[in-house]
């Protein structure tokens, strides 16, 4: 059960030197300033995305059993306006540590976020597994694939994912652990987490988001939930600019069509290249999926190549020379 401890909020300490070359009312150093400044101030927020509990049914239902039994679906199914210049302040400011507690300071107050307090903001269980050393990879492959004919040396891709599996990807990719850059191929951390969420295992989520936020300063992740959080302590933002969450990251049946998922004759089915027919669940897709994404899931089309000669990590194709 979560803590019914909130985390302390107060008022800065003034230092007694008279010369702040700084917003001392904004920022807690020069250099936190700078960087807001010269890196955060126009760098992209990664919005977390959210689901429409209308399209899990059929073949994908099973999606709402897995979350439920995790305490996640009704966080996962709700979303929270947006305070851009909050949550970039809130990165500026964030100190650097090895506790898993993200301390901050946001429009004058001390902000900090535990582990204890986003369970209790959001709802959810903050008990689990923190880390996922003892899950080998081909069970978690085995588990996301749903097959037992599991080569370790190949690469596997979203494509290849049963659909209610990858739709957990993408939850895990944009929501729990978004990352920057090209979501091209899963993590191997990425894998394991699908596979605890599929087969019940209970992991700590709020554990993990403070974590993912300490490691991802100049990243912005979780606009939605340091919004969420912000909006619950005793901080006068009744003038800041907030905006709404992006319908194009609602995980509904238009954004499934973009991920190349459709409705059809009462299955959701895998839209393959142009000019083929759909392929029904289960199986996997060993084809490539060509048609346009949103930029932000363009890691949900891929393939699958060994890796001939290399880690079972990678993600490159096998050259001439080395078949």
């Amino acid at each position: 059960m979560a803590s019914k401890k909130r985390k302390s909020i107060g008022t800065k300490q003034r230092s007694s030197n008279p010369v702040i070359d700084f917003d001392d009312d904004l920022f807690l150093s020069k250099e936190n300033e700078e960087r807001y400044n010269s890196v955060l101030n126009s760098a992209k927020l990664h919005n977390e995305k959210w689901l429409d509990r209308e399209i899990l049914i059929s073949n994908i239902a099973s999606i709402r059993s897995w979350l439920e039994n995790l305490g996640w679906f009704d966080y996962l199914c709700s979303s929270h306006l947006i305070y851009p210049r909050l949550v970039k302040l809130f990165y500026a400011n964030l100190e650097k540590t090895t506790s898993c507690i993200a301390k901050s300071f946001v429009l004058g107050n001390t902000v900090e976020i535990t582990p204890d307090f986003i369970a209790e903001t959001l709802g959810i269980p903050c008990t689990g597994i923190t880390h996922f050393n003892d899950i080998e990879k081909s069970d978690a492959l085995e588990i996301c694939l749903e097959r037992s004919d599991i080569n370790p040396l190949m690469t596997v891709t979203s494509s290849h994912l049963p659909i209610a599996t990858r739709i957990l990807l993408l939850l895990v990719t944009n929501t729990f652990l978004p990352r920057e850059g090209s979501h091209t191929l899963p993590s191997e951390r990425d894998l394991k987490l699908v596979a605890c969420m599929k087969n019940g295992t209970l992991v700590n989520l709020p554990y993990l988001i403070v974590n993912h936020i300490l490691s991802r300063p100049n990243h912005l992740p979780y606009p939605m939930l340091i919004s969420r959080i912000l909006t619950s302590l005793n901080i006068d933002i009744k003038d800041e600019h907030n905006v709404k969450p992006k319908t194009k990251k609602l995980i509904n049946k238009v954004g499934l069509r973009n991920c190349n998922i459709k409705f059809k004759d009462g299955l959701w089915v895998k839209l393959q290249a142009v000019g083929r027919a759909p392929v029904r669940e289960p199986g996997v897709d060993v084809g490539r999926d060509i048609a346009k994404e949103e930029e932000e899931d363009d890691g949900d089309r891929f393939e699958m190549w060994p890796n001939v000669g290399g880690s079972s990590s990678g993600g490159s194709r096998p050259t001439m020379e080395s078949l």
